[in-house]
């Protein structure tokens, strides 16, 4: 019985270790008027020219890079955009968003044509600075104290 204990906690543990760092959408935090990174790499083998396209939640081509070539293509995004094409070849295709507004939050999605490959931000931008305390984050806690519970539980056996 101690023994099928043991294995029951160690699954749920793995499982919800699984769940969790397998995540392929990160989270990003911002404030308006500031500036924030949109991180997207692969570090995969890439061809000597390749095609990614960053749209955002309305679906606007924020950042379409074309054989190497960087272009805003939203109107909403220009001149508010920086990528750093030096950083291509090395799978980089991560730009920043400048003066940012609270209608940029939302999903964005940067899709490495070449590779039939995407990869998914979620951009919250909130009023304020960044010396204002955070609020929430309820969910991670209480995801540590299961996992810190689990764990005490698979050694107290």
């Amino acid at each position: 019985m101690e023994a099928l204990m043991r294995v029951s906690v160690w699954m749920l543990l793995t499982t919800c270790w699984t769940s969790v760092s397998c995540q392929q959408q990160e989270v990003v935090e911002g404030f308006v008027g500031g500036n924030v990174m949109l991180p997207c790499s692969y570090s995969e083998a890439l061809p000597e020219k390749v095609n990614v396209f960053w749209r955002d939640k309305d679906d606007n081509g924020v950042l379409n890079i074309e054989n190497n070539s960087p272009e805003t293509t939203s109107t909403k995004h220009k001149g508010r955009v920086i990528s750093f094409q030096e950083e291509y070849k090395k799978g980089n295709f991560s730009f920043t968003l400048t003066n940012l507004r609270v209608d940029d939050g939302g999903v964005y999605e940067c899709n490495i044509g070449t590779e039939d490959i995407s990869f998914k931000v979620t951009l919250k931008v909130s009023e304020g600075s960044p010396a204002d305390p955070p609020s929430g984050g309820a969910a991670g806690t209480k995801l540590h104290v299961f996992l810190l519970s689990a764990l005490c539980l698979l050694l107290c056996f």
